[in-house]
């Protein structure tokens, strides 16, 4: 499966409300209250950070 790529912009996420996050040794989560959810991870294919950001939206978890 290919990846594709995404850019997060700082400026979408100042001023959202952390709920929770979850840090392992290639990646952290980071929840906001909103239900959108901040993806900082190691790239297996290259010693860089990748970053995403996706929203569950009608879930409850």
């Amino acid at each position: 499966m290919e990846a594709e790529n995404f850019k997060v912009t700082p400026e979408k996420l100042q001023g959202r409300t952390v709920e929770d996050a979850a840090i392992t040794a290639d990646a952290v989560v980071i929840k906001f209250t909103d239900g959108t959810f901040l993806d900082v991870y190691l790239d297996k294919s290259g010693p860089t950070l990748k970053t995403s950001t996706n929203k569950l939206e009608g879930k409850n978890l």
